[in-house]
């Protein structure tokens, strides 16, 4: 056994996208890949190489993924993830108004928390319910935000960053809190 290891998160968004039938062999090959390019090179450009990896075979795993019809149960499913994430904002957001503080100022601070608490929710549920919806999911959230900025949905003004920040760190929550949080463990063995 080698001793290095590559990038836990890595490895854990490969096992998000890579299709089940496959996920141990293809992730194996490219562990076993790493740690000798670890031991020739150095652990630094091994890990480089392996980030370069996801970077470049997640759209790929993810295009080929909806060539099977699989993609429409993952897609209805963060369809309907993506409307109870709908309706816990607006119940929040009427919340805030109502009962914290009815002003602009408590929005804008207390809106990046609340989305950021929602996608989070959402992308942890969608993962627990099927695997690989939170692709979708993030995808429908960053469409949402990406449309919003568009159409100036926020009246407020407010600098470009804060924009950017929620159409990057909202589909990124989606994604990396089942990660995070262990919904999808390494070597695990679903079918």
């Amino acid at each position: 056994m080698s001793r290095y290891s590559p990038p836990a998160l890595a490895c854990r968004l490969f096992q998000t996208v890579l299709p089940v039938p496959y996920r141990g062999a293809l992730l194996g090959d490219l562990i076993e890949e790493y740690a000798l390019r670890a031991e020739s090179t150095s652990p630094s450009a091994a890990t480089r190489w392996f980030w370069g990896q996801a970077c470049r075979s997640i759209p790929f795993i993810v295009g080929s993924s909806l060539r099977t019809c699989d993609w429409l149960i993952s897609a209805s499913t963060a369809t309907g993830v993506y409307v109870v994430m709908g309706m816990l904002k607006f119940a929040t957001d009427f919340m805030i108004t109502k009962l914290v503080a009815p002003g602009q100022t408590t929005y804008v601070v207390l809106a990046p928390i609340v989305f950021l608490a929602i996608t989070s929710i959402g992308g942890h549920a969608a993962a627990r319910i099927r695997y690989g919806t939170a692709v979708f999911l993030a995808l429908f959230v960053m469409i949402t935000v990406a449309v919003q900025i568009v159409v100036k949905a926020c009246t407020i003004p407010v600098p470009w960053w804060y924009e950017f920040g929620f159409l990057t760190l909202g589909p990124l929550s989606v994604l990396l809190t089942p990660v995070a949080f262990g919904v999808l463990k390494p070597n695990s063995n679903e079918s």
